[in-house]
């Protein structure tokens, strides 16, 4: 008789896979029977896109610190996974029902160009960081980088997981915050908001860890 076993990382992506679908399918089923949505700005649809993008890779680097090797940050990536996996799933609603691709089609964030407020500083310079990324914004792990964490082991697997947390969180905060206030479409702005609480809180977190993680032994 053969016995199955599921690992960590295949459990989470099962239930990513469940948790994605389910959100869409939701979201399909309540537009049938509400009225018609409001028509989504550039604004929405690239925030959605972009923050998708971004949210995959957190999902990504969670996945590979559950793999089944002895870590103590095991909780917190199930945390940023789950919490990851159901905001990636509206946002993906958002836009099959909008009709638009899932994710950008280039690196293009002139979207953040159009609010209402003038454009800021901090704004201008968030532009011109993302336009030097390779990655497309600011944060983003290199292909390097996810490797790198795929290959360590220990200690240094679980610094090197903070850092490059920590980095991706501290990347999306201005998109998230600009997103809660000119977005087209309430559910949105909201949804911006929330992942904008979330990923400050996980942000002092983070910052704890590593503070513990590099304090010499």
């Amino acid at each position: 008789m053969w016995v199955t076993r599921f690992t960590p990382v295949a459990i989470l992506q099962a239930l990513g896979i469940i948790i994605v679908a389910a959100a869409i399918s939701g979201l399909l089923l309540q537009a049938r029977f509400a009225p018609t949505p409001a028509k989504p700005s550039p604004i929405d649809i690239g925030f959605s896109q972009f923050m998708s993008l971004h949210h995959q890779q957190a999902i990504t680097m969670s996945q590979l610190l559950l793999d089944g090797r002895p870590t103590g940050l095991a909780p917190l990536a199930r945390t940023i996974a789950t919490t990851q996996l159901l905001e990636l799933g509206e946002m993906r609603g958002w836009l099959r029902l909008w009709e638009q691709d899932l994710y950008p089609s280039n690196d293009d964030m002139t979207w953040m160009l159009l609010g209402r407020a003038p454009l800021s500083d901090e704004l201008r310079q968030y532009l011109i960081d993302c336009g030097r990324s390779p990655q497309g914004m600011p944060g983003m792990a290199s292909p390097k980088q996810l490797q790198q964490l795929r290959h360590s082991s220990g200690r240094a697997r679980d610094e090197l997981f903070v850092q490059l947390m920590l980095d991706h969180h501290e990347g999306a905060l201005l998109m998230a915050r600009f997103t809660a206030t000119e977005a087209a479409l309430e559910p949105v702005r909201q949804l911006a908001g929330r992942i904008l609480l979330e990923q400050a809180k996980e942000i002092y977190q983070l910052r704890s860890i590593l503070t513990t993680l590099v304090r010499p032994q």
